[in-house]
């Protein structure tokens, strides 16, 4: 008798808090982050303009900051956030929202949010990360003044073009569009590109990261392969990438 009052308690148990979660997400829009198992981390921030006021973004957390660190998005937007890490564990809150996620290595979190009221929104660390863990955080600015991702910072412009030139790689690629022995840098970003076994590759932040670190994966018709990869860490990839994507 005793036990089946015990597993009658806790039936109901399990059912009343079941039924609060249902609430909580259809009364007050509160939902439960997701671990994506069909999601690859990733080392990029970036946002994706989906449709008006639908927004993708892409957040990378790494020691101490989050990338992408200012984005601007119009009020009423819902934006689907994914979370990755390229180092640590990370935590991610956005003040104001019911936002609340884990980076953990090698997993990608997920979490959906609408921003119905304008103002700055507070993205802050709230797991412990190292020394400079007060310091990590970014800002999403609500507005209806601007409605697209902010531009790079102008040093990580500047620090694509000195990595380019402290490498190397301008001996071989021109900047401006002037002929040179493997081809010219100017309005890479975006283009097509045909390889040597007859297929053709859109040369975006894959494709250039690939040829980065792996520059014979992809040989480009009329290319002689051999290119070493550019010894570089994840984060000058990504001020080259960035910078790369000026040169239209």
């Amino acid at each position: 008798m005793i036990e089946k009052r015990i597993i009658t308690a806790a039936v109901v148990f399990v059912l009343a808090l079941a039924g609060v979660i249902a609430l909580t997400v259809k009364q007050l829009g509160i939902g439960l982050p997701t671990c994506l198992t069909d999601v690859r981390p990733f080392l990029e921030g970036k946002v994706i303009d989906q449709a008006p006021k639908r927004y993708e973004i892409h957040y990378v957390a790494r020691m101490w900051r989050f990338e992408p660190a200012e984005i601007s998005i119009r009020p009423g937007s819902t934006a689907d956030i994914y979370l990755s890490t390229a180092d640590v564990t990370h935590g991610m809150q956005i003040v104001g929202t019911n936002v609340n996620l884990m980076a953990v290595p090698g997993a990608v979190n997920y979490a959906r949010v609408t921003f119905d009221k304008a103002g700055d929104y507070l993205v802050v660390c709230n797991e412990y990360c190292g020394i400079q863990h007060h310091n990590m955080a970014a800002r999403i600015h609500v507005t209806d003044k601007v409605a697209a991702v902010a531009a790079p910072p102008p040093a990580v412009l500047a620090g694509g073009r000195k990595i380019l030139e402290d490498q190397g790689c301008t001996a071989c690629h021109s900047l401006d569009g002037g002929a040179s022995i493997g081809g010219t840098f100017k309005g890479l970003y975006g283009r097509k590109r045909e390889l040597a076994n007859g297929t053709t590759v859109i040369a975006d932040d894959a494709y250039i990261r690939e040829s980065i670190e792996k520059p014979d994966a992809k040989i480009v018709k009329g290319v002689d392969p051999g290119m070493p990869p550019l010894p570089v860490p994840p984060a000058d990839i990504t001020a080259i990438i960035e910078y790369l994507k000026t040169l239209q």
